[in-house]
């Protein structure tokens, strides 16, 4: 009999809620057990055979660069070659009830899926299932991959003991710098037996498990051991007295590069071309175990000529042992990467991908964005007032020497680069639309350095948290803000094609080891500035020709008088008068090249002896024309010697004619804006700002302000900045 008050329309209700829950609860637990079934365990010993695989990269022309074998970075220990503070340290990093789950965590899904709802990290999976998706390859993100993986690993435990199966995961993981399984990891960051491991050390390689890719970080090795540590002590694992008397075990400097390589500055290559690959969805342990061969862009012989460029006038300044360059050169119509070189091979860092402040190399991007927002006022012939010593929105700004004119056209101005005209145009059009165009161009939104750290670009940063904070100085309009040498080659090689962003890659297609294909770049170009062809094209081709004297006015121009447009660039250090980085960057419509050159160990005064025009001959302060220009004339002369010669379209006149003369834009009373405004477009006083973070591995310098770029490439400003680095 019903209760009291119940109708027999809600006992049907009742009852058929019964029925659902119960078939809620039947149908997993039905599927589990037919997966359970029909799932295999995987073999321990199988993972580690396949990770002996070589894996081959090939230049363009099909011959070998090299062979990266993990047969001598892996071995196979035993449960009791593996000191019990490592077993330990991994299972506090990544599986604290590893020893007592049933090769599943229901609790950490449950939370993993809790975390993905409201914007929150951290995985759930367990030692097993890791083991599981590394011994399949199967890293697919699907809930029926999930659902499989947690079969499998589930049966693994009714297969296999804890022991067979923490032993086969330290045996086969990835723990950065070519090493797979601990005991090449101890060899490669401690140079060290397995079995001699202290309790510090393990907990930095346990840690490394999560982002193997940045394994060299710092920053990320701090924090992971930090992370470790505390796991360790939660667990009782290492005493309170342990924890305290601990010291960071800071890894030994990675001479082992690359499986221990003689690639010398090659080496940047191999590196650049496993992380483009690894940005792409493809790890190097999934390359190892298909015994992938990698095909790249680069030309041997465009490589060689890079090379002997950058030798050639390196070797004047062999009394500088500090200074080097780096140098990328692409075809900007494919994208492809001809030549790369990020130094001599004496630092663990890649130059090429390593950001420097571009002082005013970044002006076409200024050019750009003006002429995109105001294409019926500023163009080619527009007239400023480029006037020294002027005051724009409540800075001061001068050009390089007391050079410049109260009327100048924007060409002649991106020639002799005059500050006070682009910080103008900057002002006009806004921040933002600066910011946007250059982003537009192909500067990362998201810069990754050398060694992995990222940060958000063109754009100051919260100290607190590192993430951009949205508001952008107007000292971007002359280059404050770093990027790297990859992303100038990529953002002119957005000019060169005509506003046909197309992305720069080393890597043209993978197959396995029996041929099959695995992976190729298929990415069509795209217009980069707008979505009317006709405009793309006149935005992109007036900036290219606001460059086209830039070479030949700073003695870098190319023979026969073959078109080109380039742009120098000049950093200064601190307020000492002399200069940090210095740039050149340009293209003809077959080849775009970028040139960087400063100190590769920290931010500091350089000098030259290669040749100087326009002063001393020796010890001479180092612009954007001298170095970087030689290296960069160097490479596009010995390139594109016996090519056709290019000329590149005319650009279009889409300003709006008329008979009223310019206002003058020098002010003195101009009031800056707030500090704590947030608008792009009307950033804080340049002195009043945080710092950017540190971007690239050198100690802090003094407080920087952007240069001078000398006669030819003038852009000295006076606006004080602290110069971003690590």
């Amino acid at each position: 009999m019903a209760s009291y008050g119940e109708r027999p329309g809600w006992r049907r209700v009742r009852r058929t809620l019964y029925v659902v829950l119960g078939l809620g609860m039947f149908v997993p637990v039905a599927a589990f057990v037919v997966a359970y079934f029909m799932v295999d365990v995987p073999d321990p010993n199988a993972l580690a055979a396949s990770l002996n695989q070589p894996v081959t990269l090939y230049y363009a022309d099909g011959s070998t660069l090299y062979t990266k074998s993990t047969e001598g970075a892996h071995a196979v220990v035993s449960w009791d070659q593996i000191p019990q503070t490592m077993k330990n340290a991994q299972i506090a990093a990544e599986d604290e009830t590893f020893m007592t789950n049933s090769g599943f965590d229901l609790k950490a899904i449950l939370r993993t899926v809790y975390n993905r709802l409201t914007g929150g990290t951290g995985g759930g999976s367990t030692i097993g299932q890791e083991y599981v998706k590394k011994a399949t390859g199967n890293d697919d993100a699907t809930l029926k991959r999930k659902f499989v993986e947690m079969v499998e690993s589930y049966k693994m435990t009714r297969t296999y003991s804890k022991q067979d199966i923490l032993t086969a995961y330290l045996n086969t993981v990835y723990f950065g710098r070519g090493a797979y399984g601990i005991s090449a990891a101890a060899r490669a960051y401690y140079n060290e037996d397995v079995s001699k491991l202290t309790t510090e050390q393990s907990a930095l390689l346990a840690g490394l498990v999560q982002l193997p890719g940045q394994a060299d970080n710092t920053a990320y090795q701090q924090r992971r051991y930090s992370y470790v540590m505390g796991r360790l002590l939660a667990n009782h694992w290492i005493t309170q007295a342990e924890y305290s008397s601990a010291q960071f075990p800071t890894p030994v400097p990675n001479a082992a590069k690359n499986g221990g390589s003689n690639l010398a500055d090659r080496q940047y290559i191999v590196s650049e071309a496993f992380a483009e690959l690894a940005a792409a969805g493809y790890s190097e342990q999934s390359l190892t175990a298909s015994g992938a061969k990698i095909y790249l862009t680069i030309q041997p012989d465009a490589q060689q000529k890079a090379e002997q460029a950058v030798q050639k006038i390196m070797a004047a300044d062999a009394e500088y042992p500090d200074e080097g360059s780096a140098l990328v050169s692409a075809n900007p119509q494919t994208g492809e990467i001809l030549a790369y070189y990020g130094g001599n091979g004496s630092t663990a860092y890649d130059l090429a991908t390593t950001p420097q402040q571009p002082g005013s190399s970044f002006k076409p991007y200024v050019l750009a964005a003006g002429v995109r927002a105001q294409p019926d006022k500023i163009g080619l012939d527009t007239v400023y007032d480029g006037s020294d010593n002027q005051t724009i929105a409540g800075q001061l700004v001068h050009n390089s020497d007391g050079e410049g004119s109260p009327q100048i056209t924007v060409k002649d101005a991106m020639t002799q680069s005059v500050n006070t005209v682009f910080y103008r145009m900057g002002a006009d059009v806004g921040v933002s639309a600066v910011r946007q165009a250059a982003w537009d161009a192909g500067i990362p939104k998201q810069i990754t350095t050398s060694l992995g750290a990222t940060f958000d670009s063109l754009q100051n940063d919260d100290p607190a948290t590192g993430k951009g904070t949205g508001t952008t100085e107007l000292g971007i309009a002359i280059g404050q803000y770093p990027v790297r040498p990859l992303d100038q080659a990529q953002g002119y090689a957005t000019f060169a094609a005509n506003g046909m962003y197309v992305p720069l890659h080393l890597v043209a297609r993978v197959t396995d080891d029996s041929g099959n294909p695995v992976y190729g770049f298929t990415t069509a170009p795209k217009p980069a500035f707008s979505d009317d062809a006709a405009t793309n094209s006149a935005i992109a081709s007036i900036v290219t020709q606001s460059m086209t004297d830039v070479a030949s006015s700073s003695g870098d121009g190319l023979s026969g008088a073959r078109p080109n447009a380039a742009k120098t660039g000049t950093a200064q250090f601190g307020n000492t008068g002399h200069n940090s980085e210095a740039w050149m960057v340009g293209f003809t419509p077959q080849v775009v090249t970028a040139v960087w050159f400063g100190n590769v160990k920290q931010p500091a005064p350089i000098y030259g002896n290669y040749h100087n025009g326009k002063g001393r001959e020796h010890g001479y302060d180092v612009y954007g024309r001298e170095e970087p220009g030689y290296i960069w004339q160097a490479y596009m002369a010995a390139y594109l010697s016996g090519k056709p010669v290019q000329s590149f379209p005319q650009a279009p006149d889409l300003t709006t004619p008329t008979t009223t003369p310019p206002p003058s834009t020098t002010t003195s009373e101009t009031v800056p804006p707030s500090p704590t405004s947030s608008s792009p477009s009307e950033p804080p006083s340049p002195t009043e700002t945080p710092p950017s973070r540190p971007r690239h591995p050198f100690p802090p310098p003094p407080p920087t302000c952007l240069p001078g770029d000398c006669p030819g490439e003038p852009s000295t400003t006076s606006v004080s900045r602290h110069h971003p680095v690590r």
